[in-house]
């Protein structure tokens, strides 16, 4: 990978045919492009889309941005505002459109992970639609409005609908979920079920599912999310938090057992050596790193990541790491 530094930050070039991020500092760099409806704009690398808000990182670090504060956003590769078009006709629930879009970003880069993501959980939706016939949103409106009829709040309905629906999450994937703070996140598995099977464990955070944010967004919309289409596959990234004791050791590469790289989506665990410390802790290959302790490392220099691993003061390192698991919908 061709990597050179502009101010403390990395630029990446063309490896394999692969468009990697360029960081943005210095005359002749680039970067996406935010314009605010203040008419004010900002120059960084837009990492996090959430229901309300992006995530964007800059050279101060990491900010979010509601979007409600947001005229346009342009970004640095074609890939990206393919990708952008196909998301504004998926919002529209032109299918077609979007997954033709989101393939142009991936012959674009073929290793565009979040194209890929939504461009399988558009089709899983095509799939989904063509054997299970559509649910009137009228028809769901006028129920509630029958039981209201009946003497029923509709306080008690809404509660009582997101009681069985977490009961179908339980029944069909084997989990159970709860709000902590901007995340929801497992509160327990079922060993013997598919989310164990998968890799998933309690405590767990959910980031996506095919691509599209989970943060911010309340229980019973998480819920139903991995619910519905019935009779779909999908793609859910995961974020952990991975404890390692030093006990003496030095915050290197060698002596933790682990090799890092960087790539597009960000710092990656390369390798993980076999009964080492990083293997203890639960770290795996291609996982990728966001966190050291708290600080945000997707585009941090390695250099400077294992400078807050060696960091004397710490006694453990916490490893925050996101990864992915492919479940069916029941």
């Amino acid at each position: 990978m061709d990597r050179r530094r502009f101010g403390g930050f990395i630029f990446f070039g063309v490896m394999g045919g692969c468009l990697l991020p360029s960081f943005f500092i210095g005359q002749g760099a680039f970067a996406d492009m935010v314009l605010l409806k203040n008419e004010k704009s900002l120059k960084g690398l837009v990492v996090e889309k959430h229901a309300d808000r992006i995530i964007l990182s800059t050279e101060k670090g990491e900010i979010p941005i509601l979007l409600s504060g947001i005229r346009d956003i342009t970004y640095d590769t074609a890939e990206q505002n393919f990708f952008k078009v196909g998301k504004a006709y998926e919002a529209e629930n032109k299918l077609g459109p979007a997954l033709a879009f989101y393939e142009k970003a991936l012959e674009e880069n073929p290793n565009f992970e979040e194209a890929k993501a939504a461009a399988l959980g558009v089709r899983n939706r095509f799939w989904a639609s063509s054997t299970e016939g559509p649910i009137n949103e009228v028809e769901k409106q006028q129920a509630v409005y029958d039981a209201w009829q009946r003497g029923s709040a509709p306080e008690e309905i809404i509660k009582k609908k997101a009681k069985e629906q977490a009961g179908l999450l339980k029944e069909r994937l084997g989990m159970t979920l709860e709000k902590k703070g901007d995340w929801v996140r497992l509160a327990s598995v079922d060993s013997t079920k598919s989310a164990a099977l998968a890799g998933l464990q309690r405590n767990d955070r959910l980031v996506s599912i095919d691509g599209e944010s989970l943060r911010f967004l309340n229980l019973e919309s998480v819920v139903k999310a991995m619910l519905v289409p019935r009779h779909s596959n999908f793609n859910l990234e995961f974020e952990r938090d991975c404890f390692l004791n030093k006990n003496g050791l030095k915050g290197n590469e060698r002596n933790l057992g682990l090799r890092l790289k960087l790539e597009y989506r960000g710092l990656i665990v390369a390798s993980v050596k076999d009964i080492g410390s990083a293997e203890a802790a639960g770290l795996k290959d291609e996982d990728l790193l966001t966190r050291v302790n708290g600080v945000a490392t997707r585009y941090m220099p390695i250099r400077d990541v294992m400078r807050l691993i060696a960091d004397p003061k710490a006694a453990k390192i916490v490893f925050t790491v996101r990864r992915q698991a492919l479940l069916a919908r029941g």
